[in-house]
């Protein structure tokens, strides 16, 4: 196992530790760049995150947030964002869960152009690179961000049109999409080489019985496996896994902290 495990209580516990984490480089520097994947995965840490800085009393306004991947309408070269009003767009996920709640202003979201998907990079390496990139596997697939199966290690962020395994693990993702015809698509994704290139350190979060065969196929790689993409954390620098004891059942833990 390339990448150490952590198996905490619940979903809550992992939120806590890890805002903690951000709350803490946040007290101690001008500036932390964290990426977020969108929806259930990284929800208690943005719950967690406004209720301990409020704790704390700890200034938020140094958090930038970039978010890893959002649906996209319309054409090649015409390409259009979700609007944040959709309840499944990413970008309005960070709005109702991030700067909303933690008082960020819009300047502090940056998230891919699908028009120009190359200037995700420019502007990360203009922040300094990313901090610390929380990752998400999708529980059919492996997605992460919206690289699918059979994305190549040194893919680039781009538009991707999305497989039918991942537009079915997106809707409980998104509980409120019904059937995989409301799931858009096409998105805009940051590549696999842009997660392990410009993040300084990540943190994959795997809580509730159904990721626990994505925890399962996440445990038994030690480097990137194309047709699980979210191995991508075993190529990261500074990695560590999050899960609780519903994704990591007990016969699943040995050699886990």
């Amino acid at each position: 196992m390339a990448t150490p495990i952590t198996v905490l209580s619940s979903a809550a516990q992992i939120g806590e530790v890890v805002a903690e984490q951000i709350l803490d480089r946040l007290a101690a520097a001008d500036r932390y760049v964290v990426g977020f994947p969108a929806g259930r995965s990284a929800t208690p840490v943005a719950a967690a995150l406004g209720r301990l800085a409020l704790q704390r009393g700890v200034r938020v306004d140094g958090l930038q947030v970039v978010m890893m991947d959002e649906y996209v309408t319309g054409q090649a070269g015409q390409w259009e964002l979700l609007s944040p009003s959709t309840p499944h767009s990413c970008i309005g996920w960070a709005q109702r869960n991030l700067l909303g709640p933690l008082g960020l202003r819009q300047d502090s979201l940056v998230a891919p152009d699908p028009n120009e998907p190359g200037a995700l990079e420019h502007e990360v390496l203009a922040l300094g690179g990313i901090d610390l990139f929380l990752l998400a596997s999708g529980q059919g697939d492996g997605h992460v961000a919206l690289n699918g199966p059979g994305t190549p290690r040194d893919a680039p962020t781009r538009v991707v049109k999305l497989p039918e395994s991942t537009r079915r693990d997106n809707l409980s993702t998104f509980p409120h999409l019904q059937s995989p015809a409301d799931v858009p698509t096409y998105g805009v994704t940051i590549g696999t080489a842009e997660l392990a290139e410009l993040s300084h350190s990540v943190a994959m979060l795997l809580w509730g019985p159904n990721k626990a065969y994505a925890f399962d196929r996440v445990r038994q790689a030690d480097s990137y496996d194309p047709m699980w993409p979210a191995t991508i954390v075993h190529d990261c620098r500074n990695a560590l896994i999050y899960a609780d004891e519903e994704a990591a059942p007990k016969s699943e833990r040995e050699g886990v902290s």
